[in-house]
């Protein structure tokens, strides 16, 4: 620390040795010497003072920025734990919450022969639409982006685990009011919409009898004749092991009565390597008839395999084989779920298979080949569906992220058991943008 009256003194005695071989009448220094001196020595001491004032409110003005500071990183640390910041994948991340928002536009036009069209842009063929064909009428166009969809996700560490939230909407919903004169308003639908914590899953999503390898990359979205799918509510237990997975659930249960007392019951093995996917499901229901009349019920059962495999390159095929009481699961229900003859109900078995093959011709174009066939393994009569047939083929194109172009060809045919049959040829073209 600097002292000046120390140096000051140094100085004083340092000059008085200096002025001693000079004489000692000159050395003897006079009282207005001294006084001069001491003035000076009392002037330097005011200045330490001054300065050690200075010094003092420095360390204050130190010490209350270090307390702000300190209030600071811990305010900072607070707002951060409500503060949104966002993910290296780009979700949102609220505290502990990431929050993801995804979805897509789509944009389709369809033209259709045997005058296909129900005047309100309905671009799913399912297998009582395809009753309204007429070879005596001409080509029918159509747009549409109803199938344009909206999701919303969350992911959150609960209790040791990760609690998890979907829900998605698309504009297939209830179309009573909705006209394409003007607006072509047509309502939000619910797909999915379910929590999941550890090995638990509760709400709406795919059927734990359907497996999505099932689908391949088709235009025609679950309209091919053999694909299992089902959305709805249930109740699912999941439990991993090394190579695959065990699903259980229990499930909304329909049979077109809306009478029934017991839920789906579905069980389902996946296996998962660097080989590809397969799996395995059986379904369990009860069909029942109770209207007032007739009062019957009997035990269905289904089951399902399905594939995908790899072959070159990026290529693939998708295989599925399904059997048994499969109604409303199969191909947007063309075989009914029981038939009550005398007071009596009875399963309705039928059987579907499908193989897609998708080939690469280059990183963004790519083409797939699909087929299925169904048919009825039951008695049957009059309009019973017998046989029901679909054939796709396409051509996807990605030329950038989020971006995927589509032209699709679309053969669908049925047969009823008394001979009737209704076909139907489409050329689908699409435009799908990702966020």
């Amino acid at each position: 620390m600097f002292k000046p009256v120390r140096q000051l003194t140094t100085v004083t005695a340092l000059g008085v040795s200096l002025m001693l071989p000079l004489g000692v009448a000159q050395a003897q220094p006079t009282a207005a010497d001294i006084a001069a001196l001491q003035a000076q020595i009392n002037e330097l001491k005011n200045q330490q003072a001054e300065i050690d004032e200075l010094k003092a409110q420095h360390q204050q003005q130190l010490d209350a920025l270090k307390s702000q500071q300190l209030a600071l990183e811990e305010g900072v640390a607070e707002v951060n734990d409500t503060a949104v910041t966002r993910t290296e994948s780009g979700d949102l991340q609220i505290g502990e919450t990431t929050l993801s928002i995804g979805g897509y536009i789509k944009g389709q036009a369809t033209v259709s022969d045997n005058g296909f069209s129900d005047g309100k842009a309905s671009e799913i063929v399912s297998p009582g639409s395809l009753r309204s064909v007429d070879e005596d009428l001409g080509s029918r166009t159509s747009f549409s982006a109803r199938q344009s969809r909206l999701n919303v996700g969350t992911s959150t560490p609960l209790a040791g685990d990760t609690l998890k939230t979907f829900v998605e909407v698309d504009f297939y919903g209830a179309d009573d009011e909705a006209n394409e004169f003007v607006s072509n308003s047509y309502a939000p639908r619910l797909r999915h919409a379910y929590g999941s914590w550890g090995n638990w899953l509760a709400g709406q999503t795919w059927s734990t009898f359907m497996d999505l390898n099932g689908l391949g990359e088709v235009d025609a979205f679950g309209q091919h004749a053999s694909v299992i799918f089902v959305r709805q509510a249930q109740l699912r237990y999941t439990q991993p092991f090394d190579g695959g997975s065990l699903q259980f659930a229990v499930e909304n249960p329909e049979d077109g009565g809306d009478d029934q007392s017991v839920p789906d019951m579905v069980g389902r093995v996946n296996f998962d390597g660097d080989w590809g996917h397969a799996s395995v499901a059986a379904l369990a229901r009860r069909l029942t008839v109770d209207d007032g009349v007739d009062d019957d019920s009997e035990w269905g059962d289904a089951y399902s395999v399905t594939a995908r495999l790899p072959t070159f390159g990026k290529d693939d095929i998708r295989l599925q084989a399904n059997y048994g009481n499969l109604g409303r699961y199969m191909g947007l229900r063309p075989y009914p779920d029981a038939s009550v003859s005398e007071g009596e109900i009875e399963g309705v078995d039928a059987w579907g298979a499908s193989a897609i093959y998708r080939h690469y011709w280059t990183d963004s174009l790519r083409t797939s080949v699909a087929y299925s066939q169904t048919g009825l393994d039951s008695e049957g009569s009059g309009d019973m569906t017998d046989s029901y047939d679909t054939a796709f083929i396409n051509l996807m194109w990605s030329p950038m992220a989020n971006t995927t172009y589509g032209l699709e060809f679309q053969h669908f045919d049925l047969e009823e058991v008394d001979g009737t049959s209704f076909d139907l040829n489409r050329l689908h073209l699409s435009a799908r943008y990702d966020f």
